[in-house]
């Protein structure tokens, strides 16, 4: 992966070059609002354009081959299961399974955040299970737009890092339009330089992201897991490509996955396979998983 660093400084001179052109303009004389605007406009320009050499460059360094085998085939990780916003009671699911909890959500209206909560229904687990991956759930209001700034962003940073302190492991859930990537990589390369050391970051994505498109090479991330549920009217077409032996045209989805309980689709070897159920997990939920190979 590399290294923040000469990005950031980057977009410091960047961003003085912008301050200093505006200063004399009549843009520049409306405030500092319009030049923190433009400097983002610019540095979402710069981060596709880095995504995309990323991709080429880490590519080379993968293997692009892996064996597809059917959605009953035993993974080669043991699953992670979604414990979404209710009530979750997994005090009997084996231990070697691993849980995904939500432990923050956040909602973004217009330039302001509206909701910065925790948890709010109660999680039982098995005793001598291991830690879960904190979840925090970023929601963004689609009826207004998004007015991304430095000031939100530091916000939404901020409450991302507070919600995931417990935790060794969390899990970023932003789903955004393509105008709003940039918020996006902004609050992943917050939360990677002031998560606690040691901890690991994780994002979600949709599929679409992982197949046709290139940009996430930018993620800052440890993991991307492609959601391959919910995925509308391309998604017969994806999960086609995967049973007949293809993968994802970006190389760094390839290491986890996202699949529902009620969408079989086939399953890459070797992934790490998070499952989400729509009804809240009982017994008999993980005792089909079970069946299906998941151990």
């Amino acid at each position: 992966m590399r290294g923040p660093g000469a990005e950031k400084g980057h977009l410091c001179c960047l961003e003085n070059w912008v301050s200093r052109a505006c200063s004399g303009s009549s843009a520049g004389q409306k405030g500092s609002r319009n030049v923190e605007m433009i400097v983002m406009d610019v540095r979402h320009r710069i981060q596709l354009a880095v995504a995309t050499a990323d991709w080429v460059l880490r590519g080379i360094g993968l293997a692009s081959t892996l064996l597809l085998v059917g959605a009953s085939a035993v993974p080669h990780h043991p699953p992670v299961l979604w414990a979404w916003e209710r009530t979750e009671v997994l005090n009997t699911m084996p231990l070697s399974f691993d849980v995904a909890a939500v432990v923050g959500f956040i909602r973004l209206e217009g330039g302001t955040v509206t909701v910065a909560r925790g948890r709010r229904f109660p999680l039982m687990l098995r005793e001598g299970a291991h830690q879960p991956t904190g979840v925090v759930h970023i929601e963004i209001d689609q009826t207004r737009p998004l007015l991304w700034t430095e000031g939100l962003r530091a916000e939404v940073v901020g409450a991302v890092l507070a919600f995931m302190r417990p935790y060794a492991a969390v899990q970023v859930d932003m789903e955004v339009r393509d105008s709003q990537r940039v918020a996006l990589l902004d609050v992943l390369r917050g939360v990677r330089a002031g998560r606690p050391p040691g901890t690991t970051l994780s994002m979600t994505a949709l599929a679409s992201w992982c197949d046709t498109e290139h940009w996430l090479a930018a993620a800052p991330v440890d993991e991307i897991v492609p959601m391959l549920f919910r995925m509308g009217p391309s998604g017969a077409r994806l999960q086609d490509k995967l049973a007949r032996g293809g993968d994802f045209g970006e190389p760094w989805c390839r290491q986890a996955l996202g699949i529902s309980t009620d969408t079989p689709v086939a399953i890459p070897q070797g992934r790490r396979v998070y499952v989400f159920n729509p009804h809240p997990w009982d017994a008999g939920a993980v005792a089909a998983l079970e069946q299906r190979g998941f151990r």
